[in-house]
């Protein structure tokens, strides 16, 4: 069940990227994103309490920077920047108590080697130093968010890690907006980001969050994040179909281990 929950999200989410690029505004996606969103999931539940702020805020910090690393990295760059996520789960869980599985440890390290030959290649080519950076905080935030997200949907709270958590990103996602409009002076430039933040909002967000809710109160933190790794490869395919970014043969090997790890947390699971 869980596998397929968070396949689901996976699926999904492996647009963002290409989303990102084609707004054209990816500061201003990200406050859409949160805006129409929240919209949708207030009717569905409207609640304040340590849960729902928390990962709120997490999942606002990845709302901003994702999409601005997806255009300023590339968007396979991004992708599996964000899967370093795997990594912080693990250490956010474990700081929360919980221990890793073998399975997980495996999955997570064959992640981790896979993002790690991933950049060895990107390292040969011109890369953007923030783009960078703002891969490994969209991971950050990711995998902070997967560990809170578990923890509290498992004593009952799934609906507001997920649905009520929503309208809290604006806490991060309005005034990071505000502020580069502010500084960049383009204003003008938000009819096609409000469109794709539309999308966002609705297919990206309200409702692959709360699947991934669902399913991530049913197995262990790390292992709710390696499962997600197949967003990556899709992303790699879209980056294919529609831009012609064909993946080198390392890159192949790294997406070859990311399924690796699935499978094996898959079995876990099962």
């Amino acid at each position: 069940m869980a596998w397929t929950l968070h396949n689901g999200c996976a699926a999904l989410w492996s647009t963002i990227g290409v989303s990102s690029v084609y707004s054209r505004n990816p500061i201003m996606l990200g406050l859409f994103r949160s805006l129409f969103a929240s919209l949708v999931s207030l009717f569905i539940r409207r609640v304040l309490n340590r849960a729902s702020v928390l990962t709120g805020i997490a999942l606002g910090v990845l709302f901003s920077a994702y999409p601005l690393a997806a255009v300023t990295a590339g968007v396979g760059l991004a992708a599996f920047l964000l899967y370093t996520a795997p990594l912080w789960t693990t250490l956010v869980a474990l700081g929360m108590g919980e221990k890793p599985s073998k399975r997980g440890v495996v999955g997570v390290s064959l992640v981790i080697i896979a993002i790690t030959l991933i950049g060895a290649q990107a390292t040969k080519g011109s890369i953007s130093l923030i783009g960078v950076l703002l891969g490994l905080l969209s991971g950050i935030s990711y995998g902070s968010y997967i560990a809170l997200a578990r923890r509290f949907a498992r004593v009952g709270n799934e609906v507001d890690v997920s649905w009520g958590a929503i309208p809290y990103t604006l806490i991060i996602t309005a005034p990071t907006a505000i502020t580069y409009s502010i500084i960049t002076d383009s204003w003008g430039s938000i009819v096609n980001p409000a469109l794709w933040g539309v999308y966002l909002g609705i297919v990206t967000t309200v409702i692959p969050y709360r699947l991934f809710a669902i399913g991530v109160s049913r197995v262990r933190a790390s292992t709710a994040s390696v499962i997600a790794t197949v967003e990556p490869v899709l992303a790699a395919i879209w980056g294919f179909l529609l831009f012609g970014q064909v993946p080198t043969a390392l890159t192949l090997v790294a997406y070859a281990l990311i399924i690796t790890a699935s499978t094996i947390v898959y079995f876990e699971g099962a």
